[in-house]
């Protein structure tokens, strides 16, 4: 009598996708510790963030006795990878910073993203028999270029300056809603209060 045999196909794992376990595990760790150091890095920036922007530009408008502020800036490398990862609110006080000797119940920031910001700051002038007048306000650093877009007449630019001018404009229809229509984010104050 013949004897039947059988025979059983095992699936090996091919030679070519076989990577040893030591060489796997040392190329997770390598990943791991850089991961680690990127956030570590990370959580640093906020101490580390001193004059991480830097003000290239700001555009002064005004609605009736409140002025609009539109600052223009840049923002280091680490410190905006900082922003994208954890909010635009962590370069905040660094805006705010900016308005420091204005009334800081008055400064309220409306847009921010990485290159402007929107800041509000109400009662820089007052009005009197069909005028306002604006009396010069500090900042709280040296700006290289204001310009100040009077509504009753064109644009003047002041060049490395730290207060407003002192000027007079007209009471009329063209104060309201001078706030810029642009297509900047809202400022993300979800995770920043006051």
């Amino acid at each position: 009598m013949r004897a039947l045999m059988s025979i059983e196909i095992v699936d090996t794992p091919r030679i070519e996708n076989y990577i040893p376990q030591k060489e796997q595990s040392n190329s997770q760790m390598k990943q791991r510790i850089s991961l680690l150091l990127m956030f570590s890095l990370l959580l640093t920036m906020p101490a580390a963030s001193a004059s991480c922007v830097q003000v290239d530009e700001m555009l002064m408008e005004f609605q009736k006795e409140d002025a609009i502020f539109t600052v223009y800036y840049d923002i280091k490398i680490l410190p905006k990878m900082y922003i994208m990862a954890f909010g635009s609110a962590k370069i905040v006080p660094e805006v705010e910073a900016q308005f420091a000797p204005f009334n800081a119940d008055d400064v309220t920031i409306k847009r921010l993203n990485y290159e402007q910001a929107v800041v509000v700051v109400k009662n820089v002038s007052h009005y009197d028999i069909g005028y306002y007048f604006h009396d010069p306000h500090k900042f709280g650093i040296t700006i290289d270029k204001l310009v100040v877009d009077p509504p009753d007449g064109p644009p003047r630019i002041y060049w490395n300056t730290n207060s407003t001018p002192s000027l007079i404009y007209k009471d009329g229809p063209e104060l309201n809603n001078t706030l810029p229509s642009n297509n900047s984010l809202l400022a993300d104050f979800s995770e920043f209060a006051r």
